[in-house]
């Protein structure tokens, strides 16, 4: 793999699909606009909240690598943090500058790429990620350079996507490998559009089929995060996820987050209780809080279990 393009291709895709952008029709930039993406992120995703609710952020120094359009950032700053936020593209990072204008809060966003940093040692409190770092090809080195910029005592908030998921081992890996087979059915993309399931995506995985019969393992995982064309993501178990953050203290490695949505009308069937149980013991979301050692150096590089592939 060829991490530099790959990267490149990465940043691409986020510079014009800023994370939860796709959520409202409002004016782009307008606050109904960021009010209605805070609403719907927080709807589908009400643990997001709870787990910021872990750490104390009144005038601590924050650094969130991959803010997205503001969502979190908002939220974080309102409980009193002094906020640093960073994104690989420029399309996200002028997006969560126009979230903090929007609601004169003070925070600052900038263009970074998470794998060479530009702060000196020890700078933040906290560094916070929700969803980002299985997209770094180079995720050693992004882990490295968080490890560098917190402070000895420092906290590390980070989601990542679960290995051990109905998501990843249930949907992604088996029913949706075989719904891929079954696409050149006739009927088949009305029927799954009728359940639910987006006829555009179905479409092009169709296509993407045809051209392609056989893959690996990671990259049927990256065609399955966010469309059929992006291009990187990978997941982590909890020994994995252990091994990723080895430099760190970890408190708690917990899994959240049933996505009902992935099952079509079905998935709505589903109550709320049991979504949330399901959730905790095989969700989507691996979240890790962790803490850097007081005086420990950072390791250079962790030692990252290869993902299996075909």
């Amino acid at each position: 793999m060829n991490s530099v393009l790959t990267e490149e291709r990465v940043r691409e895709y986020w510079n014009g699909n800023p994370c939860d952008s796709e959520l409202s029709s409002q004016d782009q930039f307008s606050r109904e606009y960021f009010l209605d993406i805070e609403r719907q992120r927080y709807q589908l995703q009400p643990h997001i909240p709870e787990i910021l609710s872990k750490i104390d952020w009144r005038e601590k120094r924050v650094l969130e690598v991959g803010a997205g359009v503001g969502t979190d950032a908002r939220n974080i700053i309102s409980r009193g943090s002094i906020y640093t936020g960073i994104n690989v593209d420029r399309g996200s990072t002028e997006a969560t500058e126009r979230a903090l204008r929007a609601f004169w809060l003070v925070g600052t966003a900038l263009q970074r790429d998470a794998t060479s940093l530009d702060f000196p040692d020890g700078t933040f409190d906290i560094v916070y990620s929700f969803g980002v770092l299985q997209h770094i090809p180079e995720v050693e080195k992004a882990v490295a350079e968080i490890h560098r910029v917190l402070k000895p005592g420092g906290e590390l908030l980070v989601m990542v996507y679960n290995r051990s998921s109905i998501n990843y081992a249930v949907e992604i890996m088996f029913l949706r490998k075989l719904g891929l087979r079954l696409l050149s059915l006739p009927g088949t993309v009305s029927l799954l559009q009728w359940l639910g399931f987006p006829s555009q995506k179905l479409e092009r995985h169709k296509a993407l089929r045809r051209q392609k019969k056989q893959m690996t393992d990671a990259e049927w995982l990256s065609r399955n995060t966010n469309g059929p064309d992006y291009p990187y993501c990978r997941v982590y178990d909890a020994g994995e996820a252990a091994t990723l953050f080895s430099a760190f203290q970890i408190k708690s490695n917990e899994a959240y987050f049933f996505d009902h949505r992935h099952w079509g009308v079905l998935g709505h069937l589903v109550p709320k209780g049991l979504r949330r149980a399901l959730g905790r013991r095989w969700g989507w979301h691996r979240i890790v809080h962790a803490k850097k050692s007081p005086g420990r150096r950072a390791k250079e590089k962790a030692t990252i279990p290869r993902l299996q592939t075909n």
